[in-house]
């Protein structure tokens, strides 16, 4: 048995399948067009804005923040600026967004379109990460991604919650998210309508309905998040619904900790490959055998899809890290 652990992975879009690609451009917020000079820039990192109109448009003005290693020293640097100290999860970037000002209902949110339109009964894989800001008094747990047809630019009430739609994917209620060293994932699956083209990610509830927590070492009455990494993938066509794989292959547990067992009920196993949501390879194994317990004890948290050839082909899967 042999098994290969890729240790690299930047910009892998070339990936298991042409529908398995991140429809988010610039995930990361890199390849900003101007170093953010302060804070309101996210709009140097286009085509992201902020989906409320601030001083009569959004191309050359916002309140929602974009940071860069290129900002070193200033307000909106990285690692340290004027909310905190926080590294980027990955390359040079992140965005800023206000979530929660006590008792103002004041919101700020990050909006991008995608770079195909989503297809009608497909299932989509979403994540991002978070990281509060080390001057936020407040925790919340009310971090949404919403996908859209049109953008929400028309219709949103100056920086006021846009509290009248419902995001598809939410962090559950419970799961409070109150880092400040580390980045916290929010992930999860939902099936397309169809047509949807724009994602804007950020807290869709009012002050009343949204769930805060006091975190120690804030010193400003808001919630202020951190944002960076996020995907968005057609993985339909390798979802745990299809009929095959409970036919050919069993995947277990899902969730998964630190093992994951990959089980043939028919033909032997020839390889496994493990992609993460950008399509990198994670870990490859070759073998012969028709069961398998692989060791991803070392992955992040998050949803992975797993390759299994055989000589009737390859057959397709994902599961979930925790």
């Amino acid at each position: 048995m042999k098994l290969y652990l890729s240790s690299f992975c930047f910009f892998c879009f070339v990936i298991i399948e042409t529908k398995s690609q991140n429809l988010v451009p610039k995930y990361g917020f890199e390849t900003v067009i101007q170093c953010p000079p302060d804070q309101g820039f996210i709009y140097k990192a286009p085509p992201w804005f902020q989906p409320s109109i601030r001083y009569g448009n959004t191309s050359n003005s916002s309140s929602t923040d974009l940071y860069d290693t290129c900002s070193n020293g200033s307000t909106v640097g990285i690692p340290l600026n004027a909310i905190g100290y926080q590294p980027a999860r990955s390359g040079y970037g992140y965005a800023g967004i206000l979530v929660n000002y006590y008792s103002m209902n004041y919101r700020e949110y990050v909006e991008v379109p995608l770079t195909s339109t989503l297809f009608s009964n497909h299932s989509y894989c979403v994540q991002f990460y978070v990281s509060l800001a080390d001057t936020s008094e407040f925790a919340i747990s009310n971090m949404g991604a919403y996908f859209s047809v049109d953008s929400l630019l028309d219709s949103t009430p100056g920086s006021n919650a846009i509290e009248y739609v419902t995001p598809q994917v939410e962090n559950p209620l419970t799961n409070v998210l109150n880092d400040k060293v580390n980045w916290m994932l929010v992930s999860g699956t939902f099936t397309a309508n169809g047509g949807e083209k724009y994602l804007t990610i950020g807290n869709f509830h009012t002050d009343a309905n949204t769930n805060l927590q006091n975190v120690t070492g804030g010193t400003q009455p808001f919630s202020y998040y951190y944002i960076d990494d996020i995907s968005v993938v057609d993985c339909s066509a390798i979802g745990i619904n299809e009929i095959n794989m409970f036919s050919e292959i069993n995947v277990y547990p899902n969730p998964a900790t630190n093992e994951l067992n990959v089980e043939s009920l028919k033909a032997n196993v020839e390889s496994i490959a493990i992609y993460n949501v950008l399509g990198c390879e994670i870990l490859k194994q070759v073998q012969n055998g028709k069961n398998t317990t692989l060791d991803i004890s070392f992955f992040a948290k998050g949803i992975y899809f797993v390759e299994v050839q055989t000589k009737k082909g390859i057959i397709r899967n994902k599961f979930v890290k925790e």
